[in-house]
């Protein structure tokens, strides 16, 4: 059974509230297609917020207070080194947003603009955008649709489904940051990544473009090991991590509290997923409470880092002829 609500966020646009019978709930936002908070119940049958949010609007219409923080990212998520790229010869410049750089899709992407939103179901919203013809530099008009869909597994599906008239790139992702505990240090969280590779970082903490093997590194989570691992050894972690296939059914990620009990699940078509350990959060400011470094995490489920920057990565260029689709899943339970 489900059970969903809608209501006046601000702005000229609605939130919405979707539940099922087995203690799940997710907020969704038209702003960003954003997940605004997701909840699960612990152990003892206590609600725990264990992806993070606000019920302001103005939290998600200024870049400032939220970072992201459960919206829609794109149209290329993660970093275009000095902001540009080269389609069939042709070269493009894109919005320089961090130094040279550009990063999680330029000035406002697709994480703060306001979506449509229709309901067919209780258990599913519908959001669509139209990205125009160089919206933040980028070529083709850009049909997108992001679906929201709670199972009765404990099941949030995010479907992404995009076309262009013109050859674009994209790596779309969504952006929520969990904490199993609800809050606190994320140190004592169990993680299980099933990659036996990640991209490194040159000096500047940019992905250099070598692919290194995990194995007898601190970054190797091919067995459950605690977050605090790679907390002590590095500081933390903000490196992409890759599969060998894109199999929807494999279980990509799992992490998990022993104080709560819950376990979070991630099952993706995305070649990789960037593991992120909320290094630079200081008096970060969510709905309940202000959270710091090492508090919150992130499972971004995308195509590599820098994908325009280096060829021997995956493409990821959309044609007019073809069809992005891409899905994720985070799955809940209680261990």
């Amino acid at each position: 059974m489900f059970k969903s609500t809608k209501e006046d966020f601000g702005k000229n646009s609605y939130i919405y509230t979707l539940e099922n019978d087995k203690g799940l709930k997710i907020k969704l936002a038209e702003v960003g297609a954003s997940i605004t908070g997701i909840f699960f119940k612990d152990k003892n049958g206590k609600e725990i917020e264990t992806a993070f949010g606000s019920d302001d609007i103005e939290f998600y219409t200024d870049k400032a207070k939220n970072g992201h923080m459960g919206a829609t990212v794109g149209r290329v998520a993660g970093r275009t080194i000095n902001a540009k790229f080269k389609i069939d010869d042709k070269e493009y410049n894109i919005t320089p947003n961090k130094n040279t750089d550009h990063t999680h899709g330029g000035i406002k992407g697709l994480s703060y603009v306001m979506y449509n939103s229709i309901q067919k179901k209780e258990n599913e919203v519908v959001f669509s955008y139209v990205s125009k013809d160089g919206e933040e530099g980028y070529p083709g008009n850009l049909n997108l649709i992001v679906k929201y869909e709670i199972t009765d597994n404990n099941e949030i599906i995010i479907d992404y489904i995009a076309t262009t008239d013109k050859p674009t790139p994209l790596n779309i992702m969504n952006h929520s940051y969990f904490n199993l505990n609800g809050g606190g240090k994320i140190n004592d969280h169990e993680i299980f990544i099933d990659a036996k590779y990640y991209l490194a970082d040159d000096e500047n903490a940019i992905t250099s473009g070598e692919i290194l093997s995990t194995k007898n590194t601190p970054y190797d989570f091919t067995a459950l090991k605690e977050v605090d691992e790679i907390i002590k050894a590095k500081d933390g972690c903000d490196n992409c991590f890759i599969f060998d296939d894109n199999d929807i059914n494999k279980n990509r990620v799992k992490i998990l509290s022993r104080k709560t009990n819950i376990c979070l699940e991630v099952f993706t078509t995305k070649p990789s997923v960037l593991f992120y350990t909320a290094n630079h959060f200081n008096n970060f400011k969510v709905r309940n409470q202000t959270l710091n470094k090492h508090e919150a995490f992130c499972l971004e489920t995308q195509y590599l880092s820098c994908s325009l920057n280096f060829n021997h990565f995956p493409s990821i260029i959309l044609y007019p002829d073809r069809e992005y689709n891409h899905r994720t899943i985070y799955k809940f339970s209680l261990i």
